[in-house]
């Protein structure tokens, strides 16, 4: 083969290299490339296991699923939703006994609990208020309440407590700002509710409670709460009940 032919050959072979790479990334799927890796450390910590047993408990999951092995220190790309899927389904992040005993309260089977720090707790997400609506929600649930008609309270405060209404409760909110609010409003309100919580220590006119304590319906429970914040709420009814 003369010198010419060997030239063109040897380019013809590089096209035809870089041509099958080409070939091989499009067939993939958009966004990811065959060497597409992520950090296991890094991914464990992104998913909330944020604290070192926390993370080597979670590795161990990883690796019982056969999705990494020791020393192996990435994780490729695409194996990543069977790895949440592998660890949402084997453990659970608490941040401490309290949230830990507020699961085992719920339903469904109970996972492995690890310890995490309170932004990555997947009950209160590091939040007391949530913490203690969760705690009220299933406790109410398991006694059979699911009606309920809160007096006082702001905006605000019932914007934090919208979540009720996703787990199975219906709640109403009275303004006890509003001196409209009639005796006929409160005695519609009493026969459909199940608990009556009297918010106290929130904006809220005698004239509007009274409504609901002076005369209440034989079947109705009628909870005073004498605390302004939404956590204080929630331990004042669970409280109640026991």
């Amino acid at each position: 083969m003369s010198a010419a032919a060997l030239r063109t050959y040897g380019s013809t072979t590089r096209v035809c290299g870089r041509e099958a790479r080409y070939r091989r990334r499009a067939s993939m799927p958009r966004g990811l490339v065959m060497t597409d890796a992520v950090n296991i450390d890094a991914f464990l910590a992104g998913e909330g296991f944020d604290r070192a047993p926390a993370a080597r408990r979670a590795r161990q999951v990883l690796e019982a699923a056969g999705l990494t092995h020791s020393g192996k220190q990435a994780l490729v790309a695409s194996k990543l939703p069977a790895a949440r899927t592998a660890l949402a389904a084997t453990l659970l992040r608490v941040c401490g006994d309290a949230c830990l005993a507020i699961d085992r309260t719920g339903a469904g089977k109970a996972r492995e609990a690890v310890i995490v720090g309170g932004p990555s707790c997947e009950i209160c997400a590091g939040s007391n208020n949530q913490r203690g609506l969760i705690e009220m929600m299933r406790m109410l649930l398991r006694r059979g309440v699911a009606r309920i008609v809160i007096v006082g309270g702001t905006a605000h405060q019932w914007s934090e407590l919208r979540g009720l209404g996703g787990a199975g409760l219906d709640v109403r909110y009275v303004d006890g700002t509003r001196a409209s609010h009639s005796g006929r409003d409160a005695l519609a309100n009493m026969r459909w509710a199940q608990l009556i919580i009297i918010w106290g220590p929130t904006p809220l006119k005698h004239a509007v409670s009274d409504l609901y304590t002076s005369e209440p319906l034989p079947h109705l429970r009628v909870i005073t709460v004498t605390r302004r914040g939404i956590e204080a709420l929630c331990a004042d009814v669970v409280r109640s009940f026991t």
